[in-house]
């Protein structure tokens, strides 16, 4: 009898450690648009994308910073980019990152045991070895530090850029591939009595516009040809996502892990006049063939290699602006039997998403963050208090304030204001008729707290001679960071 009620408290436990401790798989891509999966009505295929929405919750409004470091700083602190500094992609010779002071959500993970592994993009700092992951709470490390990389060459700025666990790898494949085989590996190899928490941010579809020519094929029907690529890269890393989900199912292991699927930002549109900033002037005014006081053949550059192929329809603008387009993205939270499937129309921002993770594992220590967590939003049990979020242009000074319904555009040309609940396409400005909401978003921008920035300025990005491609050979990043810390 002893024995038979001693086994029982043992299931019983060990059935609620499991389900207490859920693997965590968070999947990003890079510059996804919001008309760049078939949920939304695009004419690209997106299957797996839209298994996550139709079996999960579809978080409809969700919002990021319209760039890369910033947004995934919110991701890993569950601060504002802005209160951290980071205001802008980070550059390679940043001699600064994510501030070391701060903890950073793999490190909150491993109070609780779980195994840390972090595949693909980083572009949190690299100056030194103290800012790489494998030194900010990850077990594991495969893949590339800097913003953007071939493909194919793994190259990034005249530097290779591939790395395991601060070691550079010389080795063919397609990024998308090699990210999504070295997470099946991992899923296939880990003792799951351990939970894991598998970080795995892909390079597309930002550009370079580059992908296997039997998914290009795939969207013959597409006319344009830079989104006929665009298409076959977001192909490639839907087709990627299945593969691990289906590794998640082999492993009997997909009904205890959540998954959280977004995109860092809107997407680069094929038109850069789209996208708001410096980048538009070339296309604008005609001088891609011009060369500039630096020697370098900048506007050539910029008209070769930042015409994407995103589609943010029916929202406006893309990258790099504080328009829908730019800042509200494709997104879903995932946790088979224990979610059913809905869609929220509340607000959550990317740095909810911190809280709202270690929530759903009863994590009870301190947090110092400005996130919330959104349980009871995504339940349905109450509207969300947190919708004040304070959004930059990486280009110019201007900023965005969201308090829903309103939101707040302010820049040296002076503001507008959008309901946009009534009008996501910002189309009419009602500015005149709510001067009371203007004063209240321009007081919270006011008081809204911005740290030092750790970004250098455009104008001193633009005179780093490696931003503009260079020998394959040169040195390699992961390299470069701890010639860095010798020299210091």
């Amino acid at each position: 009898m002893i024995n038979r009620f001693f086994l029982m408290l043992m299931a019983i436990f060990f059935v609620n450690n499991i389900f207490s401790s859920p693997n965590i798989v968070i999947i990003l891509a890079d510059d996804l648009g919001w008309n760049d999966v078939s949920y939304h009505g695009s004419e690209i295929k997106t299957p797996n994308i839209d298994r996550l929405i139709s079996s999960g919750i579809e978080l409809d409004r969700f919002y990021v910073q319209p760039t890369c470091s910033p947004t995934r700083a919110e991701l890993m602190t569950g601060k504002s980019a802005l209160k951290l500094g980071i205001t802008r992609p980070i550059s390679k010779n940043q001699r600064l990152g994510l501030g070391l002071d701060e903890k950073l959500l793999p490190e909150y993970l491993k109070e609780l045991d779980y195994k840390t592994y972090l595949l693909g993009k980083w572009h949190l700092g690299a100056y030194t070895p103290d800012y790489f992951p494998t030194r900010r709470g990850f077990d594991y490390f495969y893949g590339y530090l800097q913003g953007g990389i071939g493909y194919w060459d793994h190259n990034h700025g005249g530097g290779h850029d591939w790395q395991r666990n601060e070691e550079e790898l010389r080795e063919d494949g397609y990024t998308t591939h090699l990210i999504k085989d070295d997470a099946i590996r991992l899923i296939n190899n880990h003792n799951f009595e351990t939970p894991i928490f598998l970080n795995i941010n892909f390079a597309a579809p930002h550009i370079p516009n580059e992908a296997p020519e039997e998914s290009i094929l795939e969207f013959s029907y597409i006319e344009n040809e830079t989104r006929k690529l665009h298409a076959g890269m977001v192909y490639e890393m839907d087709k990627a996502i299945g593969e691990i989900i289906t590794a998640l199912t082999d492993k009997n292991v997909l009904e205890n892990t959540i998954i959280f699927f977004a995109s860092d930002n809107g997407g680069l549109t094929p038109d850069l006049t789209l996208n708001p900033g410096f980048l538009n002037i070339p296309k604008r005014i005609g001088i891609c063939n011009t060369e500039n006081k630096l020697g370098i053949d900048l506007f050539e550059w910029i008209c070769e290699n930042f015409d994407g192929g995103s589609s943010n329809h029916p929202l406006t603008e893309g990258k790099m602006s504080v328009s829908e387009g730019g800042i509200r993205v494709p997104a879903a939270l995932w946790w088979p039997g224990k979610f059913e499937n809905s869609r929220s129309t509340n607000f959550i921002s990317m740095m909810d998403m911190l809280p709202t993770i270690l929530d759903l594992i009863n994590y009870d220590g301190e947090l110092n963050i400005d996130g919330k967590s959104q349980i009871r939003s995504l339940t349905n049990i109450v509207n969300n208090d947190s919708s004040k979020y304070v959004v930059t242009n990486i280009m110019n000074d201007e900023y965005a304030v969201i308090n829903m319904p309103y939101k707040l555009i302010t820049s040296s040309d002076g503001y507008v204001l959008y309901n946009i609940l009534k009008d996501p396409r910002e189309t009419i400005n009602i500015a005149s008729k709510k001067p009371n909401i203007v004063s209240e978003l321009q007081a919270l921008l006011s008081t809204w707290p911005v740290g030092k920035n750790r970004s250098l300025p455009i104008s001193e990005v633009l005179k780093d001679p490696d931003l503009f491609g260079g020998d394959e050979d040169r040195i390699p990043w992961v390299e470069k960071a701890f010639e860095n810390q010798s020299s210091q």
